[in-house]
């Protein structure tokens, strides 16, 4: 994964190669662990990673500026699940344990056992609720929830960028943008982020080399990813030994036309300028494009694609 460094903290015995990151909340699992489900946004949000057996990770997060009580938080997220168990049948006990001043763990066992810590980051105040839950009594969970934990991130690096890791893609953005749209379907991951008018598009297509029979990738792009849409032109670079297709081009006039009129509503300038690049990573057998459009010239698709993969 290119463009995404290793947090040094990582505990050295337990290996942790996989990066899980969405809305600006990252973290390291074992290897074959993945992102089964998310929900909500950059403010307020949660998301699952499962393993291949019976274990999950749990990730609520709230970005606020409110130095709001960490005990209250995890109280009230504690009594619902008691109140889940309690449906189910189950016994319900949970323990909690001051862990410094800006975190708390806690234990609980019900119709599952889990192993949590809240935090709050002094720098950016987010708060995070994670828990490692497993429906097996044999499970360890005390050792590999801590290695885990101590991974998580819930803030931009000091450049401002944020990363985003799911489903085989990798890259960082800075963190200006806001995810707007997603889709994630068999054999293709696609994400769309916006900041004012500016707008990047970055995807991944999956079983690139059967897609791709008969087709070579100047001709694919243009037909498959839309390249044709606009007037432009393309050519090769290579960077860190691996060629790259470019495209340098602009809106069409009715494309341009709508662009100018919303950029007048909202006082912004039109983002009328295309630039992109298409590679294919014969390794992963995958297809990366990343799309950025912007009122200006700008550097950031080179900055963007070296980071993807």
């Amino acid at each position: 994964m290119r463009g995404v460094s290793h947090p040094a903290t990582q505990p050295a015995r337990i290996p942790l190669p996989e990066l899980i990151a969405w809305q600006g909340i990252q973290l390291w699992v074992p290897r074959g662990w993945f992102l089964n489900g998310f929900n909500g946004d950059w403010r307020e949000g949660v998301l699952t990673v499962s393993s291949p057996g019976q274990t999950h990770l749990d990730i609520k997060w709230v970005r606020t500026r409110a130095r709001s009580d960490l005990r209250f938080h995890l109280q009230r997220f504690l009594r619902r699940l008691e109140r889940d168990a309690r449906r189910r049948g189950a016994r319900f006990t949970a323990t909690m344990d001051a862990d410094g001043t800006h975190s708390i763990r806690f234990r609980w066992s019900g119709h599952e056992q889990a192993v949590g810590r809240i935090h709050r980051c002094p720098k950016c105040q987010c708060i995070t609720l994670m828990q490692l839950r497993s429906a097996s009594r044999h499970e360890p969970l005390h050792t590999l929830a801590s290695a885990i934990f101590d991974s998580v991130r819930d803030h931009p690096d000091e450049r401002g960028w944020v990363a985003w890791s799911l489903y085989g893609l990798t890259t960082k953005l800075p963190a200006r943008f806001r995810l707007e749209q997603h889709a994630i379907l068999t054999g293709q991951t696609r994400l769309v982020f916006r900041s004012g008018r500016e707008q990047l598009i970055v995807e991944r297509v999956a079983r690139a080399q059967q897609l791709m029979r008969g087709w070579e990738l100047p001709d694919w792009a243009h037909h498959w990813l839309g390249w044709h849409r606009w007037h432009s032109r393309t050519h090769w670079l290579e960077l860190e030994g691996q060629p790259y297709l470019l495209l340098e081009g602009r809106l069409r006039w009715l494309a341009l036309l709508s662009e100018t009129l919303t950029s007048l509503l909202t006082l912004r300038r039109p983002a009328w300028r295309l630039h992109a690049a298409a590679w294919l990573d014969e390794k992963a057998n995958a297809v990366f494009h990343v799309l950025h459009r912007s009122s200006r010239k700008s550097e950031l698709l080179k900055e963007i694609i070296v980071a993807t993969g």
